[in-house]
C-alpha cells in the first residue's frame, strides 16, 4: 500500500510553498509523489486555456493530453473521497501527500504561521510541526527552510529510499 502524509494548517500557513519544497526534494531522491489538495470552497479555473473554456462551456469531463502530461477536469454529482481518489492514483507512485483533510487519520504534519495564528490544531496523528516561531512541543519541529531534513523525516518514518 502507497503511504499518506497529509500537510494540514489554517489557511494562509504556507502549506503549499512548504510542499513545493519537499516534493522537489523527493523528486531529487526518485520519489514519484501524488498530491491531494482539498479546496474547501471549490475551485476556480483561470480560463485561459482552451481545456478551461470547453469545461466551463458546460463538458463533463475534459481531458487534455500533451507529451509532457495530462489533464483532466471533472464534473461531480458530489465531492469524492479520498479513498476514491487514492484508488485512482496509489498505482502510478511512491507517496501520497494531501493538504487539508485534517478530519482523517492519517499521519500529519501541521504547518504554524506567527501571521496565520500561533495556536496548534485539535487534530489527531501529528507526527511532526512546521512553525517560524519557538514551539515546546512533544513531536518533532521544523522551520521552513528545513526542506531536506523534512523529506528525511517523512522518508523515515515511512522506511523509504
Amino acid at each position: 500500500m502507497v503511504p499518506i502524509i497529509s500537510f494540514v494548517g489554517k489557511h494562509n500557513s504556507g502549506k503549499t510553498t512548504l510542499l513545493v519544497g519537499i516534493i522537489n526534494k523527493l523528486k531529487q531522491r526518485g520519489i514519484k509523489t501524488a498530491v491531494v489538495k482539498h479546496a474547501h470552497n471549490g475551485l476556480d479555473l483561470p480560463g485561459n486555456f482552451d481545456s478551461d473554456r470547453l469545461f466551463v462551456a458546460g463538458a463533463s469531463i475534459v481531458y487534455a493530453s500533451s507529451p509532457e502530461f495530462s489533464l483532466a477536469y471533472r464534473r461531480n454529482q458530489e465531492e469524492w473521497g479520498i479513498d476514491q481518489i487514492y484508488a485512482q492514483i496509489a498505482g502510478d507512485v511512491d507517496l501520497v501527500i494531501t493538504e487539508g483533510f485534517k478530519g482523517q487519520d492519517f499521519p500529519k504534519i501541521e504547518v504554524l504561521r506567527r501571521e496565520v495564528s500561533t495556536s496548534t490544531l485539535e487534530i489527531t496523528n501529528v507526527l511532526a510541526r512546521v512553525t517560524d516561531f519557538p514551539l515546546e512541543d512533544s513531536v518533532p519541529t521544523f522551520s521552513f527552510d528545513q526542506h531536506e531534513e523534512i523529506t528525511a523525516f517523512i522518508l523515515e518514518y515511512f522506511k523509504m529510499k
